[in-house]
C-alpha cells in the first residue's frame, strides 16, 4: 500500500553567474515561499550558489562545509524546518568539486559529490567516489547530480535502498544562436531533461524531484574558441513511482510543489538523520 505522505518543492532557478551572494538572498526568499506553500523538502538545482559557467573562475567561489553557502542553507533548513538540497562549488581535501549539500530540520549536513563529469567538466572538477543515502522521517533519500542520472550503474546501487530520489541539474539545450561545433552535442538535451527523471522514477518504483536551472547560458570548449549562446534546459518536475509527471512543466523560475508516494513499510522503520 502507497500513502501520499511528502510534499515536495522542486524550484526551477536561474542563477546569477559567479554571484553567490545575490543567489543566496533569492535562494532564501524562494526556501520561504516554498515552506508557505507546505513543501517539507525543497531542491534547488547543480551549482545553484555560483551558477553553472566553464570557467576557471569558479575555482575562486569554492567553499568547504564550513563556508557560507553550506552554513546559510543548513541556517535555512533549521529556520523553517525542511529538508533542503542545493548545488554549490566545493572545496574538499584540496581538490573541487561540483557537489550538492543535503540539510536537515536537526541541523545535519550531507556532502554529495557529482560522480559523472561530462565533456569538459573535468577541466574545473575532480569526479565524486560514492553515493548518498540519507535516512529521513520520509524515507530513504538518493543523490545524484545532472550526468549521473545517465548511467545505469549509478541506479543499480540505489536500486532497493531509497524510496526518494533527489537530482539536481545545469542541464543545457540548443538555441538558434548555438555555434554549430556545440549545437550537435546538444541536441537530444531537451528531451532527455524530461524523460530520465520519468524512466528512473517509473523503473526503481520510486518518487524523484528534478530540478533544474533555466535561463540564457553559454557554452565553451576550452581550447577551442569563444563561448557559445545556449540555453538551461529547464523541465523541472516532481515524479510520482510510476513515473508519472506531477508538476506543471515550463521554462520559468519558480517553485512547483507536489506530494509523492512512500510504501507505508518505509514509514515504520527509518530514523531521522543523526
Amino acid at each position: 500500500m502507497r500513502s501520499k505522505t511528502m510534499p515536495l518543492a522542486t524550484v526551477q532557478f536561474a542563477s546569477r553567474p559567479k554571484n553567490p551572494a545575490a543567489n543566496l538572498e533569492r535562494i532564501s526568499g524562494m526556501v520561504a515561499e516554498a515552506h508557505a506553500r507546505g513543501a517539507r523538502l525543497i531542491v534547488f538545482p547543480e551549482l545553484a550558489s555560483t551558477g553553472y559557467i566553464e570557467d576557471i573562475d569558479l575555482h575562486a567561489l569554492a567553499e568547504d562545509e564550513q563556508g557560507t553557502t553550506v552554513q546559510t542553507l543548513n541556517s535555512l533548513s533549521r529556520r523553517y524546518g525542511v529538508y533542503l538540497a542545493a548545488g554549490f562549488v566545493e572545496w574538499y581535501h584540496g581538490d573541487v568539486y561540483n557537489s550538492m549539500a543535503f540539510c536537515t530540520p536537526q541541523g545535519h549536513v550531507s556532502i554529495y559529490r557529482k560522480r559523472h563529469l561530462i565533456f569538459w567538466e573535468h577541466f574545473y572538477f575532480r569526479h565524486g567516489q560514492k553515493p548518498l543515502i540519507v535516512q529521513t522521517e520520509f524515507g530513504r533519500i538518493g543523490f545524484a547530480i545532472c550526468a549521473d542520472m545517465m548511467y545505469r550503474h549509478v541506479w543499480a546501487e540505489y536500486r532497493g535502498q531509497i524510496d526518494l530520489a533527489v537530482i539536481a541539474a545545469a542541464w543545457p539545450r540548443r538555441t538558434p544562436q548555438t555555434a554549430l561545433r556545440v549545437g550537435w552535442m546538444l541536441d537530444p538535451s531537451w528531451s532527455l531533461a524530461g524523460e530520465l527523471p520519468a524512466r528512473i522514477a517509473a523503473d526503481l518504483k520510486i518518487g524523484v524531484v528534478f530540478s533544474n536551472q533555466c535561463g540564457p547560458c553559454e557554452v565553451r570548449i576550452p581550447h577551442l574558441g569563444p563561448a557559445t549562446p545556449a540555453a538551461f534546459a529547464a523541465r523541472s518536475g516532481i515524479y510520482d513511482f510510476d513515473g508519472g509527471r506531477i508538476t506543471p512543466e515550463n521554462d520559468r523560475e519558480g517553485v512547483s510543489i507536489a506530494s509523492v508516494s512512500v510504501a507505508e513499510e518505509q514509514l515504520s522503520c527509518v530514523t531521522l538523520s543523526a
